[in-house]
């Protein structure tokens, strides 16, 4: 929250600072200490825009990755339920029990 005031600060000032600049005079007596807070907020809202960046492409990953693990583990279910129907099928087939020969 305070890297939010500080940035809605920053931000609050550049007309001033910029109006300054136009007129030729120089800003009030306080012009380095807002100039260096304007500086610290760009620099702060520079790296906040740097970590969102990465966070987004990890997102991201995460998020094609999850995608390709459904459907492994879809094709892995659809691979069970075939071979279950096989199974099922040689069972009918044979007469024996479903499922239940080999299974000790």
């Amino acid at each position: 929250m305070k890297s939010a005031l500080a940035i809605a600060l920053g931000l609050a000032l550049l007309p001033a600072l910029a109006l300054a600049a136009e007129s030729g005079n120089s800003p009030a007596s306080g012009s380095s200490i807002t100039q260096r807070q304007l500086r610290h907020t760009e620099v702060e809202l520079r790296r906040q825009r740097d970590q969102t960046d990465q966070l987004r492409t990890r997102v991201n990953d995460l998020e094609r990755r999850s995608a390709a693990n459904r459907a492994q583990l879809e094709q892995r279910d659809n691979t069970i339920a075939e071979l279950q129907r096989k199974l099922d099928a040689l069972s009918t087939r044979s007469g024996a029990a479903p499922a239940s020969a080999g299974s000790h």
